[in-house]
C-alpha cells in the first residue's frame, strides 16, 4: 500500500513516529521541560513539520529522479534519545535519514566502455551532490518564506510566534545539517564539491551560529 505511489505505508509510519517524537521533544524543550499549550504545540508541529518532513521527502524526490531507490527509516533510539535529552534542557536529534541506493551497472557497460568506471563515478559523484543539498536548500528556502510571513504579520500575533519558530528551527536545521562533519549532509556536499559548500554552506553555519548565540 502507497500514497500516490511514492510513499510506502512503512514510511508514512515511520515519518509520522518520528514527527511525533519531534514535536514532543521541541514542544518540552520549548515549554521549560514540560509541555506548553495547545497553541504552542501547534506553532511547533508547524514549524517541526515543515523543516523535517520536507527536508526528508527533499532528500527522496531527487534521488528518485535519479533513479535510486530511497525510503525514509525512523531510528527509534535517536528519537527516544532526542525526548528523553529535551527534559534536560537540549535536544540532539537523529531521528532517521532516507536511504538510497542503486542497482549496479551492468559488467557489459564496462566491457562496452573501459572508462566507464570512470565515467560512472563522476555521474554519482554529481548525483549525491544534488541529493545531498536537496534538504538543506529546502530548509533555506523555508527560512526565508518564514521570513517574509514575519515581516508581514503582525508583531506579537500568532502569525508571527508561527513565522520566528519556523525560520529559527529551518535555518538551524539548515546549518546543522550543513556541517562538513559524520553522517551530515555537510560532509558529503564538501567531499562532492569544495565550492558550493563554501558558498552554500559555511554562510548558512555562520547564520545558523548568530542566531544560536543570540537566544542564549
Amino acid at each position: 500500500m502507497s500514497i500516490a505511489g511514492y510513499i510506502s505505508s512503512r514510511e508514512l509510519k515511520d515519518l509520522l513516529i518520528s514527527l511525533a517524537a519531534l514535536v514532543v521533544a521541541f514542544s518540552v524543550l520549548m515549554g521549560g521541560r514540560s509541555i506548553p499549550g495547545m497553541e504552542m504545540v501547534l506553532i511547533i508541529a508547524l514549524g517541526v513539520g515543515t523543516g523535517f518532513l520536507l527536508h526528508e521527502m527533499a532528500h527522496k524526490f531527487v534521488a528518485l529522479h535519479f533513479g535510486y531507490l530511497a525510503e525514509y527509516r525512523a531510528n527509534m533510539t535517536g528519537l527516544l534519545l532526542a525526548v528523553v535529552l529535551s527534559f534536560a534542557g537540549f535536544i540532539f536529534a537523529a531521528p532517521g535519514a532516507v536511504m538510497i541506493s542503486k542497482p549496479r551497472a551492468p559488467a557489459e557497460f564496462y566491457q562496452q566502455d573501459p572508462f566507464g568506471q570512470a565515467e560512472l563515478i563522476k555521474q554519482i559523484k554529481n548525483e549525491s551532490l544534488w541529493i545531498s543539498l536537496a534538504g538543506p536548500m529546502t530548509n533555506i528556502a523555508l527560512s526565508a518564506a518564514f521570513f517574509i510571513v514575519l515581516l508581514l504579520s503582525t508583531p506579537d500575533g500568532i502569525a508571527a510566534r508561527a513565522a520566528n519558530f519556523g525560520l529559527i528551527i529551518n535555518l538551524t536545521l539548515a546549518a546543522f545539517n550543513l556541517l562538513p562533519f559524520g553522517p551530515l549532509d555537510g560532509k558529503k556536499i564538501f567531499e562532492s564539491n569544495r565550492i558550493v559548500w563554501f558558498i552554500v554552506g559555511l554562510p548558512t553555519i555562520l547564520l545558523g551560529l548568530s542566531v544560536y548565540l543570540r537566544m542564549i
